[in-house]
């Protein structure tokens, strides 16, 4: 072990590897961990050239307390002084949720699959706030939302704008969830009466597995445009025609709005045409209140949204006008990055993002969420991937510079190595792929943000400032 170089030897193919003594003796270098916080040391030392050139003069006592209050200060939501009056503007709307929608997007990776994480967010703001409903949702999903009870006919096709992209479609025009869904194959022919006729059906039902107000909805609204031909269609509320009517070929974008007098049983929505239009996202809401929708991108690094019909999006967001949106994302390039001018690129990208959603939602709060801890194995043990700290503070330094709010997930886990505990709690509350949250964790750390919202929310109702 003493001998052995700590990078291992290369025998072919093969890598030898002893544990160094630290290692088999159980011994942390504890010196990392100050190393790590330096540059953010200088927030809460008045003088930043004290904290390079006498750290190592003061006392231990001193830098535990300065450490312990740099990472109660990480774990709030941070913000400048430019991003405040998005947040107050964003906490003004909720006040008045009572007499109009406010609407929340949270876009992120597979963390959020299945409506985990927003599905407790949404359930608390709409118990304090009001609202009710999931909010947008695609007609065939990669993984089936638990707050959503959908089904359709078989000739339902996804397209997305991210991932591997489906090669018959020429255009960018992906909607707000940034995939639609199509009955009918793309048309390879200008002669339309040679196309055939289609029918399909979307049914809703109440949702078993969710929280209460998301089993509540009184209006039904379907976005899509792009038909080549008129399109009818029929929605049915428990038996009983609630509207029909014909869609327009070559329409830019168009919302199809039903309202209901209380929750249906069951919705229907039938369509019939040579073409099909793209649908771009369903959504069950309320009159008023909080409506906030889950948009998972699994495999998405969050850099697609400027590559998208600017057109389009603009006609969506105008329409779902949202106060708040939240980009939660990193994870999937952690495989990838491998140094600190990639980290460096990376958040040149996702700031290029935030200015593209920025001009779109000029009156929106913007919200940043970093990467969670995830865990590459190194000889035996799990630890966090190298350049997780660097995407991380890439993130941080996109959404600050851009006059947004972050929040560091990271921190709140733990910080570095901490994703192992997580997946050994009793009950585990990260999976065995040291990435993913279980439910239970989903449902802590979704905890822990709606915390740290709620206190920055009690400072705005205080009127206390809200210091960056």
């Amino acid at each position: 072990m003493f001998v052995f170089p700590a990078d291992g030897i290369k025998v072919g193919k093969y890598e030898l590897q002893f544990p160094t003594p630290n290692e088999f003796f159980g011994i942390e270098n504890k010196s990392d961990s100050i190393e790590s916080y330096e540059k953010d040391l200088a927030i809460l030392f008045d003088d930043s050239t004290m904290v390079k050139e006498k750290i190592s003069q003061i006392d231990s006592t001193i830098i535990k307390q300065k450490l312990d209050s740099l990472a109660a200060y990480r774990k709030k939501l941070q913000v400048t002084d430019k991003s405040i009056p998005a947040l107050h503007r964003f906490f003004e709307a909720l006040e008045n949720a009572q007499k109009k929608k406010v609407r929340i997007m949270h876009y992120g990776d597979s963390q959020i699959e299945v409506d985990r994480i927003t599905s407790y967010i949404r359930n608390e703001l709409q118990t304090k706030f009001g609202g009710i409903g999931v909010g947008l949702f695609p007609v065939v999903d990669i993984a089936p939302k638990m707050s959503v009870n959908i089904s359709y006919s078989e000739n339902w096709q996804r397209y997305a704008g991210y991932g591997a992209k489906d090669s018959t479609i020429t255009h960018q025009r992906y909607g707000p969830l940034i995939s639609f869904s199509r009955f009918a194959p793309i048309p390879q022919t200008t002669f339309l009466d040679e196309l055939p006729d289609n029918e399909a059906w979307i049914k809703i039902n109440k949702p078993k597995a969710s929280y209460g107000k998301t089993k509540q909805y009184t209006q039904l609204k379907i976005m899509l445009s792009n038909m080549v031909t008129y399109v009818d269609y029929e929605i049915i509320v428990d038996g009983t025609v609630a509207k029909e009517g014909k869609l327009s070929p070559n329409s830019p974008f168009e919302v199809i709005t039903a309202n209901f007098n209380t929750t249906p049983e069951e919705i229907l929505i039938n369509f019939k045409g040579k073409d099909s239009p793209d649908v771009y996202a369903l959504s069950l809401e309320g009159n008023t209140g909080v409506v906030m929708d889950n948009i998972p991108l699994r495999g998405s690094s969050g850099t697609i949204f400027t590559k998208l019909d600017k057109t389009l999006m603009a006609n969506a967001f105008a329409h779902l006008s949202p106060d708040l949106i939240i980009l939660q994302f990193g994870g999937n390039v952690m495989p990838y990055i491998k140094s600190e001018k990639e980290c460096e690129d990376y958040g040149n990208w996702f700031k290029s993002q935030i200015n593209f959603i920025k001009r779109n939602n000029p009156k929106a709060a913007i919200m940043v969420i970093g990467p969670s801890d995830m865990s590459i194995k190194e000889k035996t043990t799990y630890v966090t991937y190298p350049m997780l700290e660097g995407v991380r503070d890439a993130l941080k330094d996109a959404a600050l510079s851009t006059d947004c709010i972050f929040w560091d997930m990271y921190e709140v886990m733990g910080g570095k190595n901490s994703m192992p505990d997580w997946v050994n709690a009793e009950p585990p509350l990260a999976a065995s792929d040291y990435t993913h949250f279980t439910p239970k964790g989903a449902k802590k750390i979704a905890e822990e943000f709606y915390n740290k919202l709620t206190e920055m929310y009690v400072d705005y109702k205080l009127d206390e400032p809200l210091n960056p």
